[in-house]
């Protein structure tokens, strides 16, 4: 009954999280499936192994994510579990990753973690380098316990390395609608620039110190035109990588040049964030080049 119970308690969740509203789910991210090969009771030298299969669909709400997976290990333990987890970038290829699930486990010939038909839950943390193809490889280490629901509750350790392998996916839509073009000057007296261009290292979003410079000389220019200002903000990247990674880098480095906009007092009320990836360069080149004039933010009053 109990077991009856979980499976169903299991499928009605993440049903619901396979079905979140349009307004709530963006497909910004790629569909990934994940194999996680790890030692089993790792602090207690269970001498088994365990094997796990993900797939990790693209649904995003912010950055949280669901998941589904299976685990099995060499003494004929079973696991089908289901949760979500979250991206925490680090850098712009380093990413932590927490998640947590809830499944049923059959111990086979492994370790016992219940003593009745009790839920299972599934606990951990990963680190892992997301390469320019979407590819991630890492370790994690996660705990299994049924948290008290049953009269024992012993627990187990898993430490693994990770591989995720993009399935599909596409890029996300743009974050707001295409910016008009910048009105033509009231007057023929020369006026300061209208556009600025901050340049990026490859496949980074930190500001160096001549985009500082910049965004410095534009932020006085907000400052000088008035309260009724409004600016445009739009990441561009190479087209080094796929859609889905470098329409994620252009975000980051549309909302660098915001945060340092905002820093030097532009309220960031009059701000507008938009994303390109690969689309609209400024030098026209095929896929694979690493274009530094292509690696930019503008920034454009209106």
């Amino acid at each position: 009954m109990k077991l009856r119970g979980l499976v169903l308690a299991s499928a009605a969740a993440f049903t619901a999280w396979a079905t979140l509203p349009a307004g709530f789910a963006r497909a910004d991210d790629l569909w990934r499936s994940q194999l996680e090969v790890g030692s089993f009771d790792v602090f207690h030298k269970g001498d088994s192994a365990s094997f796990d299969l993900q797939l990790r669909p693209g649904w995003r709400l912010w950055n949280f994510g669901v998941f589904a997976g299976g685990m099995v290990t060499t003494k004929e333990a079973l696991m089908g579990y289901a949760g979500v987890t979250f991206d925490l970038h680090l850098t712009d290829n380093f990413l932590i990753i927490p998640d947590a699930a809830v499944g049923y486990y059959s111990h086979g010939n492994d370790k016992v973690l219940s003593f009745g038909s009790t839920a299972e839950f599934r606990t951990g943390v990963g680190i892992a380098y997301e390469f320019d193809n979407g590819w991630r490889l890492g370790a994690d280490i996660h705990h299994i316990s049924n948290a008290g629901l049953d009269k024992k509750n012993p627990g187990v350790e898993i430490a693994a390395l990770t591989l995720a392998i993009p399935l599909f996916g596409k890029p996300a839509a743009e974050v707001a609608a295409e910016p008009p073009p910048p009105p033509p000057a009231a007057s023929p007296a020369p006026a300061m620039a209208l556009n600025y261009l901050v340049f990026f290292d490859f496949n980074k979003s930190d500001l160096t110190t001549d985009a500082q410079r910049i965004i410095k000389d534009a932020a006085t220019h907000a400052s000088v035109s008035g309260p009724t200002t409004k600016l445009t903000v739009t990441g561009h990247t190479d087209t080094v990588g796929s859609d889905a990674y470098n329409m994620r880098l252009s975000q980051r480095r549309a909302m660098s040049v915001q945060k340092e906009l905002v820093h030097d007092g532009v309220p960031a009320g009059e701000i507008a964030i938009f994303a390109k990836g690969k689309r609209d360069l400024l030098v026209p080149t095929p896929d694979g080049v690493k274009e530094p004039q292509n690696r930019r933010v503008q920034i454009v009053f209106e």
